[in-house]
């Protein structure tokens, strides 16, 4: 028999893409009384729990008899970095204040700025470990996470240096973004747009994705084209915040672009639905979003799956819409938008990965990550059928079990 370090097994039920990206009605492995084989941070094999068990001797194992078990969760849009809430403005959304009327008074994104620019640098590591902690027990085991709260171009460096000083003692993996979020008050928007181009060259190493908010109220399509235009000449990827506020042409960049992901999309015309599936991109939707905004305009669900593109899910946490949590996420895909279990699985899964350009990890397969989640619940299903209880009831990270400590911490530790 063959050593390994872990084995999972028996198991009620694993689910899992068979390739990336996955879209609508590509076959899915569904195993019961499955196993899986684990040496280090990588999955050695994944079959019936009687070839595995007869095959490899494991260090350690961990029975998951009753248990779903997935790929570890993948969230693609967050801006998880920065200091300070504004949950008072909750109320006044809700009092019918316009959010123009909220930024005149001195709240909105330029509030959140303002704190997260006043903070130190040992607060922001502090407030960013503390979110990731709190990720990683609902079953996440990589994350985006933007800047976007500086402003001003050195600010948005600093803030990538502490997303990436944070990353060595996070307990999950961080792909860190630099988004171009909103124009400054007191600039011309010609020389923000010049003085940000520039700074792209220092964000080299600190960011693999260039994302622009382009929107009605933040940047045109000119602009962001022009942004894109840098970004690509340096080496990033390219995503996108599209058609989330009204659709002024935005999504029409992907016929000049490959875009990674495109991401909102309440707005998009019916035309750029078929683009998106024939450039390989992904349309990466946030339900949370959509109800803090509380919004009646949904994404194009069904128009996406016809068309075949790839559908990702994501938190977009944010001052505006307060959720670390993939599963209520992946719920709210349910119940707010039609997706069906399996599809939010493969959303928050392979689709995920694939938008953040990452092929070593969302796929339980030879080869891939060890990152693993073993669900308290006994198929996938219930996944997002059931709401608001934490189902992750073991969370692996590259092969290493994360555990909670008394302090609120997350530690990495082999299975004894």
């Amino acid at each position: 028999m063959d050593r390994v370090s872990l084995l999972i097994g028996p198991i009620g039920q694993l689910v899992t893409a068979k390739s990336m990206p996955w879209r609508y009605g590509d076959p899915i492995l569904v195993l019961e009384n499955a196993g899986i084989a684990v040496n280090g941070d990588k999955i050695t094999d994944v079959g019936s729990w009687d070839s595995i068990s007869r095959k490899y001797e494991g260090k350690c194992r961990i029975p998951a008899e009753e248990s779903l078990v997935t790929t570890g969760l993948v969230d693609p849009h967050t801006h998880l970095l920065f200091a300070g809430s504004r949950e008072d403005e909750l109320e006044l959304k809700l009092e019918g204040v316009p959010y123009e009327e909220i930024l005149r008074r001195g709240g909105g994104i330029y509030r959140t700025v303002s704190a997260t620019v006043s903070a130190t640098d040992d607060e922001l590591r502090r407030i960013l470990l503390t979110r990731l902690f709190e990720v990683a027990k609902y079953g996440t085991t990589t994350i985006e996470v933007k800047n976007g709260y500086g402003i001003d171009p050195d600010q948005e460096i600093r803030l990538l240096r502490i997303i990436n000083d944070s990353s060595v003692n996070a307990p999950i993996d961080i792909i860190p973004t630099y988004l171009v979020h909103v124009p400054p008050r007191n600039m011309d928007r010609r020389e923000y747009i010049n003085a940000v181009i520039n700074s792209l060259d220092n964000a080299r190493g600190l960011a693999k994705f260039v994302d622009v908010f382009c929107d009605e109220g933040a940047f045109t399509v000119r602009e962001t084209r022009d942004l894109f235009k840098e970004a690509l000449r340096r080496g990033f990827g390219l995503r996108l915040h599209a058609d989330e506020i009204a659709y002024i042409g935005c999504s029409d960049l992907i016929n000049e672009f490959s875009i990674a992901s495109l991401d909102h999309l309440l707005n998009l015309p019916e035309q750029n639905v078929r683009l998106i599936a024939e450039r390989g991109s992904v349309a990466t939707l946030l339900p949370v979003t959509i109800l803090s905004l509380m919004s009646s305009k949904r994404p194009p669900v069904k128009a996406l799956r016809n068309a075949g593109a790839p559908i990702a899910l994501g938190t977009d946490f944010s001052p505006n819409s307060w959720s670390l949590n993939m599963q209520y996420v992946m719920e709210l895909a349910t119940y707010l938008l039609g997706m069906t279990p399996m599809e939010v699985i493969m959303a928050s899964t392979v689709n995920a990965a694939y938008s953040l350009s990452l092929r070593d990890r969302g796929i339980l397969q030879p080869g891939y990550l060890a990152d693993i989640v073993i669900w308290d619940v006994p198929n996938y299903r219930w996944l997002s059928y059931e709401l608001g209880r934490n189902k992750a009831l073991i969370v692996i990270k590259r092969g290493m079990i994360l555990e909670s400590t008394p302090s609120g911490t997350i530690i990495s530790k082999e299975c004894t």
